[in-house]
């Protein structure tokens, strides 16, 4: 008796012990490190000389918009103006705003101030080690990639180019930048002219110049992005497109054709390239070479605006409609076409992120 009474007591403490061990890590799992945990963050660039940029959160469940997370969570202070993009590294959102030549480092799910740091004409951000590499792009003498030691944000280093140096992505342990040259029309409608077709890989432990990478077709560098360890760069020229897997490694690369589609917005998802045209089309395309494209659907385009932003996430494709003038529109599909939800956001969205 004494002995069933000593072994139900051992074991009512081992399961007393048991649960208290899978509370603790549920609670551990669960910590809430701030109100922005999980959902969208949304770019929102502002008009050029107007200090509109901001940043607004849509929650997971899209149920809920909150706009000008950076002013509300940092005293009313302005972001700044015109953000060009975002991106993050551990719990640190990077905030590239253009005009207003700095980055704002934030914590990413409170959105609280921690840093800022200087960026002439800051175009894009990528990092690599303990560093942090922005392309300064002013279109007229400002062609640069400057880099930040990762901790102080103290420069290190700038390596100058001999025209752009837009896009920027992380290979493995390489950084990629486009190096796409390009010119305007000195009369309107001043459309873009190319000077050159490369990019160019940078070795991010020497923080050098590794290789030059020449494109073979005519058109100008739309976008270009890092997966399944190549970057992955979209080129447009007058009626057609072209898709190049990029080994950065050995400088060779395998293109795939786009024939009689203008295309635009190179996104990666589900091993699978996402891309649009001029049109509103939204297509995916395998990685392979010899895989074609196939149109998903085409959004509702409104009169007078045109696609800016695009994103697919959880498989759902986020689109932002723009014109600078008023809020954006946001639309969200199903990868099949069914519209999920419409929304109005700031002016001049240009970019969703998973946080």
């Amino acid at each position: 008796m004494k002995i069933r009474k000593l072994l139900a007591g051992f074991f009512a403490a081992s399961l007393l012990l048991t649960t208290a061990c899978k509370d603790d890590e549920i609670l551990e799992n669960d910590i809430v490190k701030g109100a922005y945990q999980g959902g969208i963050l949304l770019g929102v660039e502002g008009g050029f000389n107007k200090n509109q940029a901001e940043v607004s959160y849509l929650s997971s469940d899209l149920s809920t918009l909150s706009e000008n997370i950076y002013a509300s969570n940092n005293d009313n202070q302005p972001l700044g103006d015109v953000l060009q993009a975002i991106a993050f590294k551990d719990d640190k959102a990077y905030l590239v705003v253009n005009n207003s030549n700095k980055v704002e480092v934030v914590d990413r799910y409170t959105f609280k101030k921690t840093a800022t740091f200087q960026a002439e004409q800051a175009r894009g951000i990528a990092f690599a080690g303990n560093y942090v590499y922005v392309t300064s792009n002013d279109f007229f003498s400002t062609y640069a990639v400057n880099v930040y030691n990762a901790t102080t944000f103290a420069p290190v280093k700038k390596l100058s180019f001999d025209r752009y140096a837009e896009k920027i992505v992380t290979v493995g342990d390489q950084i990629v930048v486009q190096t796409d040259g390009s010119t305007y029309e000195m009369t309107p409608p001043y459309n873009e002219i190319p000077t050159g077709h490369t990019i160019t890989t940078i070795n991010s432990t020497t923080n050098t110049v590794d290789k030059t990478i020449i494109l073979t077709d005519n058109g100008i560098i739309n976008d270009m992005i890092s997966a399944n360890g190549f970057a992955y760069v979209l080129s447009t020229e007058n009626t057609d497109s072209y898709i190049y897997e990029v080994n950065t490694k050995t400088g060779t690369f395998t293109s795939s054709k786009l024939a009689g589609i203008k295309a635009a917005k190179l996104r990666f998802a589900d091993n699978k390239l996402f891309f649009a045209d001029s049109d509103g089309n939204i297509y995916s395309k395998g990685t392979a070479t010899n895989t074609t494209a196939t149109k998903l659907f085409k959004y509702a385009k409104t009169t007078g605006l045109y696609l800016y932003g695009l994103n697919i996430i959880d498989d759902k494709v986020y689109i932002s409609d723009v014109n600078f003038n008023g809020p954006s529109k946001v639309m969200i599909y199903s990868l099949q076409g069914n519209l999920i939800k419409t929304l109005s956001a700031g002016i001049g969205v240009n970019g969703f992120y998973k946080n």
